[in-house]
Parts: C-alpha cells; structure tokens; sequence
C-alpha cells in the first residue's frame, strides 16, 4: 500500500509540473486525437472505428515509436482484458496469452492477416518472441469470439500484427542496439546480460515495395527455476535471431501481388518443477534442459480493387520444428493453408464479404509419454463463411456472418455471430452503445488429436458462446471512456488426463464474465494519461495463473519537442498456480524516456523497469525480474 501511495504522489506531481516545463514563446500544434480511427481486424478491411461494434484495441506506431525498447509482449500486456503470463519471467519462459479468462488455444494470432498459430504445439499457439517490434507498424487487438471471420482459435480474441510499410523513398533504414541488466529482486549486479540488435531496410523502386528485417537478441543472467535453499541455481541463457522479407508488387492500380518469408529461431536454457504425487506441491529443481525452436514461413498473397469491392488472396506454408535436450524430444509440424475472401459494396449502406479457408496440417511428434509416427498426424478442414454489414445515415450499424467449419477429424461444425450497434449524440458529445452474440470454436491440435484416450473415437472441438455489451463516449477530442462487459461459456472442454498422460475432453459447462474499462485524457499538449482495468470471474479451478482483478495507470508526458517520458503502475491481483499454490498479488512501476536529435535521426532510449525492486511470482517455483535497467539507440536513415 505504501508503494501505491508512493506512486500515486509522483503522478501528482508529474501533473503540477507540466506548468513548469512549459515554454510561453513555443508554438506547438496540438495534436487532435483520431475519433474515427480505421482498423482492419473487425471486418478483414479497412473500416472507420465508428461502425464498428466492438472496442478494438489499437497500438499505433507513434506508440511504438514512443516505447523504444519494450517488446510485443510488453505492449499487449497493457492492453485492458488481456494478460501475458511469463512477460516478467527469464526470456525463455513459457508464455500464457490470457484474454477474457481464456487461454492460448482460445487467441487467435495474425501477421497481416494471416494465422500463424502452430497446431502442432499442444498450446495450439504462437510464440510472440518470435517476433520483434521493429518490425510492425501495428497492433490490432479485437476481444470476443471472432471464429465467423477467423475460425479456430479465435474464442476470446484476435491479436493482428501488421507489418511495417515501406517508405515512399528508394532507401530507408532504422538501426536499434540496446543493452540492459537482467537481475531478480535479490540479485545486486550491474552488468550487461541482455542485448538485442535489429536492423530494418525497407523502401519503393518503381513499382516494388520491400522491406528486410534482421533481429538477434541475447540474455542471460537469471535461473529460470528459483531456487528456496539459499544456494543459486545456474544461469538459464536464451538466443533469438529472426530474418524478414516482405515484397510487393504492383502490376497496376487494381492488382498487387506480394511474397512473404521469415525464419525465426530461438534458443532457451529451461529447468523444471518436482511435483509432489499426492499433494502436487512443485519445488523447483535445476535442470540443464535446452529447447530449440526454428520457424519457417512463405507466403504469396494478392489484391484485386474493383469498382465496388476488393477480392483477396492469402495463401501461406509453415514449418516448424522443436527439439529438447537431453530428453531428446522433438516435434516437427507443417501447414499449408488458403483464405480467400471477397468485400462487395452493394452501396453505402449494404456490403457483404463471402470467404473460403482451407488447411493441412501434419505433424511429428517423440516424447518419453507419447509419439506420432510420420505420416500418421494429419488433419484438414475447410471453411465457407459469409458476413454481412449494414450502416444506416442514422448511426445504426449491423455485423452478422456464419461460418461451416467442415473437418476431417469431427465433421461439420457452424458458427454465427450478430453485433448490432448505434452512434448517437450524448450532451453534445459522440456516443456508441454495442451489443453482440457470437459462437466460436477450437480445433483439438494435431498433437491433442493423435494422443487422445484410445477409449475416445474421436475429440469434439471445444465450442464457445459469448454475450457481450457496452458503450463508447468521445466526451471532447481530449477524453475518452469505454466499457464492455461480457459473459462466455465453453462446452467440450479440451482437457487433459493426469493418469494416461493423454488428451480428453472435459463435458460439461465452464463460464466465465467479466468488464473491461479504459478512460483516456489529454490534460494538455505535452500530456496523456490513461488508466485500464480488467475484472475477470470464473471457477477458481479455471482461473490458474489469470489474475481477478488488474489495473494499469500511465501517464506520457512530452517533456521537450525531442523528448518523450512514460511513468506506469500495473497492480496484478492474487492468483494460484497448479497444485493449489498461492501467487501474491504484485504492483510494478516502470518508467521509460527516449531523446532525439538531429531531427529525429538519432534517438537515445533507457528505462528503468520494477522500479520499487517488487519480488513476486507470476509461475509458481520461476524466477522473476527485480528492477532492472536498460538503455539503446535508434538511428533512422
């Protein structure tokens, strides 16, 4: 209490200062806040934010920009609704996506609209360390079920990472290298334990645009498991390289066509957890155990612009591959897929898209508990959908679709969804009520499906049906405030049998409810403050690791034309981790600054992050970071 006490007096004080700093003979326009921002997540095209019913999320480059020296993980983790588990752990820790009470299986995840989610993981997820910020333009990030327009996956969210645009010229580059400490609470070193490089070339020649992207990351410093005897475990280190090269082509005004490949790579130290087999009490235990994780991506995408609409083409294979040492496990995972989908504007009211997806999936899989032979873990499906959208001169707007998931493994299996919402005038001020009922699913994974009870003929996905509502109010173009409130069921549950070590599914009913906030005030040109929180209820057996109650304050303040600072307080509730273990609550403050010269070509950056040096556990037995430091530099050519 003393800390938020504490924190609560440096944001008063941050607020009388902006008087201080202020310049009487400086003129400097003020920034008007976008009312009516375009996001493509929603609908799968280009859509002003006014007719749209839904509160999606939006983490605009400007932001990046801003918070040099964060990753991905740490930008979603601020977003209302949705929780990183491990973001405060080793580099190499398994991460939790949680959103809506959910978990990864239930996140869908995009890299400019294409799923990268990997089915032969038992998460059924994606890695978000494998990617780094420097790359995207932005993040979307839609809360709800979305399986009308996403499919499998998408039962509590859509994360939408859209890669960065090429400059008009011929040549442009960033460079970013930062070093930074990397030391628990109890830990009094200073030294340099984490260092991350990229370098981003992108630019126009002639009717091609192209961007290439080159990342390497490194950190050691800290023991995954902590250990409670007093004496240190070993240090777990952890390596990430990543190459990027996206190219478009357009042939004319009407017609793009582009290519995409990556390959990320990652290397983590990892120790484990000695479960108790009655009481399932964890001690963590030191462990020399490796992963090694490489991601192969291709794509070949088009867009076709015709008087009333836009026909799009993505087409994309991945290939991954994971090995453990010295357990000598390994998986190895392929997937080829297709969307197709066309927008028709029948005028300016109605428009309708109709989509086609399709998947193969295959994978192998060697583990001391199961294995799928090659050639054995195959599945496919394929996915009609329609949605339909109708925004009335009134500022009714409605969103309805359907989908036919039609699966190799279970048959046939529909979706819907139906989002009416209305803008309106509220005191003079711009105001939108929403409302929506949506039903979503998610596919068992490959290895879900091949290490199922053999007394199980076949798993059933898990279903998912989400009631949600809330309003929107613009009460100046300097302060804004939001709400929704939602409730969810899951049927069929994809569980798991202690016993056989194999997969089931857990019949039966599980619910969960929640309310999502988040106000926004421009107190003056150089300041912004905005403030989130996020209450979630569900059976505490379902709520492992995902926090009741979690807020975040931040206050952004323009210091100088050239100068930005971030101040923020997370207060994260109690929670308990398998085997009945309480997690204490936890509150983090950071602080974060980046200086630039010679106009914007040179960017200085640091940080200071647990600034309060908090020790707490986000997984139970697992190291977290203490305060720790962290400066770098950007130069823009």
């Amino acid at each position: 209490m003393k800390k938020q006490i504490l924190f609560v007096g440096v944001l008063a004080c941050s607020f009388a200062s902006t008087t201080l700093f202020a310049q009487k003979n400086e003129k400097q326009k003020e920034k008007v806040e976008k009312l009516d921002e375009v996001v493509v997540t929603a609908t799968k095209f280009e859509t002003n934010t006014k007719n749209i019913g839904k509160i999606v999320y939006k983490i605009t480059q400007e932001t990046i920009k801003n918070s040099a020296g964060k990753t991905v993980l740490d930008l979603l983790n601020d977003v209302p609704g949705v929780e990183i588990n491990g973001n405060f752990s080793t580099k190499g820790q398994n991460l939790g996506y949680y959103i809506r009470g959910g978990r990864n299986r239930q996140v869908a995840i995009l890299i400019n609209g294409v799923s990268v989610n990997d089915p032969s993981s038992f998460s059924g997820d994606f890695d978000l360390r494998q990617i780094d910020i420097n790359q995207i333009e932005s993040i979307e990030v839609l809360k709800g079920a979305s399986s009308t327009l996403y499919g499998t996956g998408a039962a509590t969210g859509v994360i939408n990472i859209l890669l960065k645009k090429a400059s008009k010229k011929e040549f442009a580059a960033t460079f970013n290298s930062s070093v930074g400490t990397n030391t628990s609470s109890e830990d009094t070193r200073f030294a340099g334990d984490t260092y991350a490089t990229s370098l981003n070339m992108n630019g126009t020649i002639a009717s091609v645009d192209y961007l290439l992207a080159l990342n390497g990351t490194s950190s050691n410093g800290l023991s995954a498991a902590e250990s409670n005897t007093g004496k240190l475990f070993e240090e777990d280190a952890f390596t990430r390289k990543n190459v990027l090269l996206n190219l478009n082509f357009h042939l004319n005004n009407k017609l793009k066509i582009g290519v995409f490949t990556s390959h990320n790579q990652f290397s983590t130290d990892f120790d484990g957890i000695d479960y108790d087999p009655v009481t399932y009490e964890g001690t963590p235990a030191d462990r020399d155990n490796t992963l090694k994780s490489v991601q192969k991506r291709f794509g070949v995408h088009a867009d076709y612009k015709y008087a009333k609409g836009m026909l799009k083409v993505r087409t994309f294979f991945t290939g991954i591959q994971r090995n453990e040492t010295p357990s000598e496990d390994y998986f190895k995972g392929e997937v080829y897929g297709l969307d197709v989908f066309n927008n028709y504007k029948i005028n300016k009211e109605y428009s309708f898209l109709v989509g086609f997806t399709a998947q193969s999936q295959d994978m192998q899989q060697q583990t001391a508990y199961s294995a799928i032979e090659k050639g054995t873990g195959k599945q496919h499906f394929y996915d009609p959908y329609v949605s339909f959208n109708y925004n009335s001169n009134f500022g009714f707007h409605l969103n309805a679709g359907t989908r036919l998931n039609i699966h190799s493994e279970y048959n046939q299996n529909l979706v819907f969804n139906v989002n009416p919402s209305y803008n309106f005038r509220f005191l003079k001020n711009d105001a939108k009520i929403f409302a929506s009922y949506s039903t979503a699913f998610v596919t068992p994974t490959l290895s879900e499906i091949f290490t199922k009870l053999p007394t199980i003929d076949a798993l059933l996905p898990e279903e998912d049906v989400t009631v949600e509502g809330g309003f929107e109010v613009r009460f100046s173009k300097k302060l804004a405030l939001n709400a929704t409130y939602f409730y969810r069921e899951e049927t069929n549950k994809i569980g798991y049998d202690p016993i056989s070590y194999q997969t089931i599914n857990d019949f039966g009913t599980f619910s969960a409810k929640g309310v999502e906030t988040e106000i926004t005030f421009k107190a003056t040109d150089k300041m912004r403050l905005s403030a989130n929180y996020t209450f979630i209820d569900r059976d505490e057996s379902l709520l492992l690791k995902i926090p009741q109650n979690k807020f975040l304050v931040k206050a952004d303040y323009q210091v100088l034309p050239s100068t930005f600072t971030s101040l923020s307080y997370r207060f994260v509730d109690a929670t308990k981790d398998f085997g009945n273990v309480a997690l204490a609550s936890y509150n983090l403050v950071d602080f974060f600054v980046n200086h630039s010269i010679l106009a914007d070509t040179v960017t200085f950056y640091g940080s200071v992050t647990n600034l309060f040096n908090e020790d707490f556990q986000e997984i139970a037995g697992y190291t977290t970071r203490g305060r720790n430091y962290n400066i770098g530099l950007r130069l823009q050519f």
